[in-house]
């Protein structure tokens, strides 16, 4: 696969190029853990959605994207580790998925089913304006059954350097030798995601918990999964014939242009790499990046935070408000 000709696009500027290049009937991915709603969120699923549907009706095409809006719900809660700030792709999750996990104060209430609604109306209230514009939300679970995420997750497993080898070769981070686990089942008694799973000759799978210390075997659909969100993008990519990816600066500065293309390779995927648009990334007034766990994470009316990307083409935006 030749990747010498994909290039990145950035900011309001980065818009009004894919605009040009764009028709208008384009598939495009947001991607997001069900674990609130900020300013930072507001940017790719709200801002950069309604800007570069008004850059393509002002060259005389019609806004009729599909937008994807994908529910990781396969991702961990918490993540634990030798050192998650220091070695952040030698991971695994402490305690379960957010697919399991209730809502902080409201242990009847699954933290996916709040947050689901209030991400995806978001997308639909700051695509109004645009009646040929479709909002598909996806949860990672609602694709278990797909053949491609069957196959990428079970590869996963199997083979984690898959993943560990490209993070190494084509990051600034240094990658342990261990642990390296990208992929492991839920354990179907206490719902944790603790210990090894194992991809046996048959194709089934056996999970060792180390919450509960039950062994669990059974076939690929018994089980729920936690999947690294860099890997899990391959699937969703692949399925929804996707065109562009709308995601952070961040993401950027990680690595995470070269990244993909490579894990495309590794993984042997033959549909086509999609362009990535990316965002500012949001400062708060504490001059902290935000972020829920930072606890500077705010709401802002979607018209200031308009004004503030079009009047800003720098990787950062600082919060006044």
């Amino acid at each position: 696969m030749k990747t010498i000709n994909m290039k990145p696009y950035f900011f309001h500027d980065g818009i009004k190029v894919l605009a040009e290049k764009f028709k208008g009937t384009e598939n495009i991915y947001l991607g997001i853990r069900p674990y609130g709603f900020h300013a930072g969120n507001q940017l790719p699923f709200m801002v950069y959605p309604m800007l570069l549907c008004q850059e393509i009706e002002k060259l005389g095409k019609k806004a009729s994207f599909t937008f994807y809006v994908f529910i990781n719900d396969w991702e961990q809660y918490q993540l634990d580790g030798p050192d998650p700030k220091r070695y952040p792709f030698n991971i695994y999750p402490l305690g379960s998925t957010f697919q399991y996990t209730k809502l902080p104060g409201d242990q009847q209430t699954g933290i996916v089913d709040h947050w689901h609604p209030i991400i995806e109306n978001a997308v639909r209230e700051s695509l109004s304006k645009f009646p040929s514009v479709s909002v598909k939300s996806v949860r990672n679970s609602d694709m278990k059954q797909m053949g491609e995420m069957k196959r990428i997750l079970i590869e996963t497993i199997k083979n984690p350097n898959l993943v560990a080898d490209v993070l190494a070769e084509h990051t600034n981070t240094t990658v342990l030798p261990t642990p390296r686990i990208y992929a492991l089942a839920v354990c179907p008694k206490c719902q944790q995601v603790n210990g090894h799973s194992e991809v046996l000759t048959d194709g089934s799978i056996s999970h060792q918990c180390d919450a509960c210390k039950q062994k669990s075997n059974g076939s690929y659909e018994d089980f729920d999964y936690w999947f690294y969100h860099k890997p899990l993008a391959l699937p969703r990519i692949s399925i929804f014939n996707i065109d562009l990816c709308i995601t952070g600066a961040d993401h950027y500065r990680e690595g995470d242009f070269i990244v993909r293309q490579k894990l495309f390779e590794s993984y042997k995927l033959k549909n086509k790499l999609p362009l990535t648009l990316y965002t500012q990334t949001v400062y708060g007034k504490d001059g902290q990046v935000m972020g829920k766990s930072k606890k500077n994470d705010v709401y802002l009316d979607p018209k200031y935070l308009y004004q503030k990307v079009i009047n800003n083409n720098s990787d950062k935006l600082l919060l006044e408000e």
